[in-house]
């Protein structure tokens, strides 16, 4: 059967030798095509998958991802055409090369082989649509058996094709006919993007429907545009594309445009927020109504954009307290600072607030500087971002706060405090208002800070919104007439050339009438001309001092100022060149622009000065950012701000401005934005801790009655050994998951510790005969402790937790034989040291010092090592909880861990924890657990569980105790008020509906006060510990323990003296 073939195959090759030749022709044109995109694109648009993609009654592509290929392919000079279809007819023709790109693709493993991706340009989570009469179906682990609806080929589908989850998938051409086939109860549910789901209940109105919370685990998607496998050139433009449009706020603004109406309440106005008493800029006027620069602007944005708002002015610590619990919806006009942005987002500024400082006229020098603050005696309004400031410089001030800025300014003018700290413009206002001639303020600004609107962390429609509204007015001229009708009369009016002229007009007319009258009136024409030529000489003085005291501005400025003819050449330049760019003025000076800019630079700024050109006489101030070429060849960042001067015919005659060296802005801008990943980061972590302390009492609580009852059980069969060790392989794995909880607890700072001053070095020590059983004989273990080390407080439990757990870690990473290294050392950290890293805190640390030899990691795995579950080991290895466990424990006693790791060179965990000013306490000796220990005391078992609470009765019980159980605190307050005998001691859970345990040992005190308590619970939730840390002289044990531990504990308590 093959030779036939062969031969076949060979007559085709002979008979079509122009077959090979097309076929040739062909390839070079694809691989022509790709290396040459075209200048029009053809891509493919959804027929309705809203709002990302969608057809308009006019047959016209349009939505968000439709929106943004065609402003990403624009920046780059090219136009696109869209045809529609289903999702299968879409993607067919990219993959037949019909299409150039799809505008939106999730990024999946199962397309990966058939596209090539963009970056992501959003990411969205996955949500379950259920009817509203639904009891059945609460999360993704209830659709087992379910029918499931989702869009044929959709990555929902793939999603839920690619686990075993149980669903039985029902497909549709489109999400809405999911979303109708739900609502007659053609399926159970559908499975879809959030956002999508929320549109399409827009659009269909189908009111039986209702989107669940929260969404589906571990299914989020990333949205890409896509190309064909291989079409690397596509990829480049559209990946420079979207880029651009993303810098340059184009993808803000579609955003805004297609998911700001399902984000913002659509049921009441938006509440804007602000201070009552910060004039001009927002106060309550005679009649209590809002007034200023704030509310006005705010007022023509909500005009501009389309916003219902109400503007609500109230005390200003009330304000931001009411927007970081959602009782507002913004704030106007609130200053930026590092620590507001933990839990705030910020709009772009729309003013920069000088603040100066106030004192009376003689009391001293006015201090310009944050140093000059030192040691004075300062008033400053609560709340003020002057206060962040100081702190964080370390400025040592004698400072009272005072509610209201006017309060600040009443200070100083009454001698109560030196020196007050207020914005220009309020001290302006309120000495004006009050008459306090008797103060004077900086005319140096010694602090700027930026001026803008302010959001809960997540409200990005919204503020997209604001900003997109800022913009406009902004363009309009709006925003410049409010800035003058409220700040006009703050700024001196300068004096034009104009008002000069009138000045003059007004001594040269009188003269020329004297003039003509000079034959009648000679005599008393000559005094008049003496007179009038001195009041001249002192205006044409005034003009020439005028003139100087210009030039003397310019030749003292820090900025570049600078001029320029229509052929480029420089024509001015003032001394601050010199320092920016290396050159003197007068050698700078003849000089043609480009000589001092690199050729992509040079090619946009004359891009923009043909531009300005081509607007004419009504053009308005360029401002933009670019790169100058220095002397000595190197490049500096700046900031211009330009115009282009016409005639009176219109034609340019000059070109003139100032350049501005923004290196440490950059700088900052760089700073701030690595502190801000960092802050993400922590916040990250903390959300995943939350959970994990949230799941623990319950899990503990059911392990705790497996426990009791197991340990009863084997008490009973103790002649059976195959029974006994069943049971026993029972309680090992009770233990195994009592670990899982107690590492989960750990992670999330929620472990019940109890803290003891030891030795860092001696804690080590004593753990170090253990690692041999954890790490195997092949590995060998150095140990380099401190010679003077202080003491720390800290459970020691955790420290044995912190060593294994990284010792661990280590083995794993190493293969075969290799190396481990631990090490102590006594770290000072330093302020400058913190400001770069956002989770520590300076002072003096211990730090413990685990390296290994082995593998390393790269930095996407070191971006992720600390949050729970993540785990690159085989399934089986390792819980992912090892490391999580490590960093809860150090957060929890105020410590940090930092990690370097190199790919093949191995890894080094630090540990940073705080020292302790006690000293050592003396160790005591361990109590046995292999007696039980019984007694004939009363004990009153308070216990919401009754497997956990029967188990407990039964076995107190057996070994003499009298038992009084109650399943509530209520019940056992009424028991204790029955019972004729003095109860001993009260066993209580301390999590329970309510009324906690601490509350129940308090109520029976008052009738018992000799009454002695244990606690018993597998999360405090802050009722006996603050932040997991016992209180002093509390007896508790943690859920689950042994029967015998609970017996061992409550015989302690009994036996200690009254």
């Amino acid at each position: 059967m093959g030779t036939p073939v062969t031969s076949y195959a060979g007559r085709e090759r002979r008979a079509n030798p122009t077959r090979r030749l097309a076929a040739l022709a062909a390839a070079l044109c694809a691989l022509w095509a790709q290396a040459n995109p075209p200048d029009h694109f053809l891509s493919g648009c959804e027929i309705n998958y809203p709002p990302f993609c969608l057809v308009q009654e006019d047959g016209r592509a349009d939505g968000f991802s439709v929106a943004l290929m065609r402003e990403a392919l624009e920046k780059m000079g090219r136009t696109v055409e869209f045809c529609t279809g289903t999702w299968a007819e879409v993607r067919g023709r990219l993959e037949r090369g019909e299409i150039h790109a799809l505008p939106l693709v999730g990024r999946t493993p199962e397309r990966e082989a058939a596209f090539d991706f963009t970056v992501p340009y959003l990411t969205l989570h996955g949500a379950i649509v259920v009817r509203q009469d639904n009891s059945e179906i609460k999360g993704f682990g209830d659709l087992r058996g379910k029918r499931v609806g989702v869009m044929r080929g959709d990555n929902t589908e793939e999603f839920l094709r690619r686990g075993d989850y149980g669903v039985v998938l029902i497909t549709t051409p489109t999400f809405s006919d999911a979303f109708r086939l739900l609502a007659t109860h053609g399926c159970d549910a559908v499975v879809v993007q959030n956002l999508v789901a929320r549109r399409i209940l827009q659009e269909t109105r189908l009111k039986n429907l209702k989107i669940l919370n929260p969404p589906i685990p571990g299914f989020s998607q990333q949205f890409c545009f896509a190309v064909r496998k291989g079409d690397h050139t596509t990829l480049a433009l559209l990946n420079e594309g979207l880029s651009l449009a993303i810098a340059d706020g184009a993808y803000r603004r579609l955003h805004a445009l297609w998911f700001a109406s399902m984000e913002l309440p659509s049921d009441r106005a938006l509440i804007i927020g602000g201070g009552r008493h910060f004039p001009p800029f927002k106060y309550l006027d005679e009649r209590g109504r809002p007034c200023g620069f704030d509310v006005d602007l705010t007022r023509a944005i909500a005009r501009e954009v389309g916003l219902d708002v109400r503007i609500q002015l109230g005390n200003w610590p009330d304000s931001v307290e009411a927007l970081r619990k959602g009782e507002i919806d913004a704030i106007q006009g609130m200053f930026y600072s590092q620590e507001r942005a933990r839990f705030l987002d910020f709009s772009p500024r729309y003013m920069v607030v000088n603040g100066v400082s106030v004192m009376r006229k003689g009391t001293g020098p006015l201090p310009e500087t944050f140093e000059a603050l030192a040691g004075l005696d300062l008033a400053v309004q609560a709340g003020d971002t002057i206060l962040e400031e100081l702190r964080t410089r370390g400025i040592q001030a004698n400072v009272t706060t005072v509610p209201t800025q006017e309060d600040v300014l009443r200070e100083v003018a009454e001698g109560r405090h030196l020196c007050g700290i207020a914005a220009r413009a309020c001290a302006l206002h309120f000495m004006h208002k009050h008459g306090w001639t008797n103060l004077v303020y900086s005319e140096q600004a010694f602090y700027s800070a930026d001026y803008g609107y302010a959001v809960a962390k997540g409200r990005q429609a919204l503020l997209s919104k604001i900003s997109e509204g800022l913009s406009a007015i902004k363009a309009s001229g709006e925003y410049q007439k409010i800035y003058d009708r409220w700040f006009g009369a703050y700024e001196p009016e300068p004096i034009g050339w104009i008002k000069a002229l009138k000045y003059v007009a007004y001594v040269a007319v009188p003269l020329l009438l004297i003039a003509l009258l000079a034959l009648v009136w000679s005599w008393n024409l000559r005094r008049q001309v003496a007179a009038r030529t001195a009041d001249l000489r002192q205006v044409v003085d005034a003009l020439a001092e005028s003139e100087k005291t210009h030039r003397l501005l310019a030749e003292q400025t820090l900025d570049m100022i600078w001029a320029m003819d229509t052929d480029l050449i420089f024509t001015y330049a003032n001394p601050a060149t010199e320092r920016l760019t290396g050159y003197a003025p007068d050698a700078f000076v003849g000089t043609h622009l480009s000589k001092h800019f690199d050729e992509a630079h040079l090619n946009d700024l004359m891009k923009i000065i043909a531009q300005e050109i081509t607007k004419g006489p009504e053009n308005s101030d360029v401002i933009l950012e670019s790169c100058i070429l220095r002397r000595d060849g190197s490049s500096v960042p700046i900031e211009v701000h330009g115009r282009v001067i016409f005639d009176e015919a219109g034609r340019p005659v000059l070109l003139q401005g100032t350049t501005r060296d923004i290196s440490e802005r950059r700088e900052e801008e760089a700073k701030h934005e690595a502190l801000q990943a960092q802050l993400l980061q922590m916040q990250k972590l903390d959300s995943v801790g939350r959970l994990a302390g949230g799941v623990a009492h319950d899990f503990n609580n059911l392990l705790m009655g497996i426990m009791g009852y197991t340990e009863l059980c084997r008490d009973l069969v103790t002649d059976n050994p195959p029974a006994l060790e069943l049971l026993d392989a029972v309680l090992k794995e009770v233990k195994r998951s009592a670990n899982l909880t107690r590492q989960l607890l750990a992670f999330a700072r929620k472990q019940t510790v109890a803290p003891k001053v030891i030795s860092l070095n001696d804690a080590v020590a004593n753990m170090l005969t253990m690692l041999p059983r954890l790490i195997g004989e092949d590995i060998d273990v150095a140990w380099f402790p401190a010679d003077e080390l202080h003491p720390i407080k800290i459970d020691p439990s955790q420290i044995d937790q912190i060593l294994a757990n990284l010792c661990v870690n280590a083995r794993d990473a190493i293969n075969g034989t290799g190396r481990i290294t631990i090490e102590t050392a006594p770290v000072s950290v330093t302020d400058d040291y913190c400001k770069q890293h956002a989770e520590t805190l300076p002072g003096d640390y211990a730090v413990l010092a685990v390296s290994d030899d082995g593998c390393g990691m790269d930095q996407e795995t070191l971006s992720h090592i600390f949050e729970p579950f993540y785990t690159k080991k085989k399934v089986g290895e390792g819980t992912g909880l090892g490391l999580a466990t490590v960093y809860g424990i150090v957060k929890q006693n105020n410590g940090f861990i930092n990690v370097y790791s190199e790919l093949g060179k191995g890894s080094t965990f630090r540990v940073y924890l705080p020292v302790s000013p006690e000293a050592l306490e003396a160790p005591q000796a361990p109590v046995p657990d292999t007696i039980r220990i019984g007694g004939s005391e009363t004990i009153l078992l308070v216990e919401d569980e009754h497997a956990i609470r029967e188990s407990m009765r039964l076995f107190l019980e057996q070994i003499g105790y009298t038992v009084l159980s109650a399943e509530s605190p209520e019940a056992a307050l009424r028991l204790a008020a029955e019972q004729a005998k003095p109860i001993d001691l009260l066993v209580t859970d301390v999590v329970m509906p309510g009324m906690n345990g601490r509350e129940l040992s308090d109520r029976l005190r008052t009738e018992h006060a000799a009454l002695r308590c244990l606690y018993l619970s597998g999360y405090t939730a802050n009722v006996i510990a603050h932040r997991g840390v016992l209180e002093e002289n509390v007896h508790f044990l943690s859920k689950p323990c042994s029967l015998n531990e609970l017996a061992h504990t409550i015989r302690g308590i009994l036996d200690q003296p009254a």
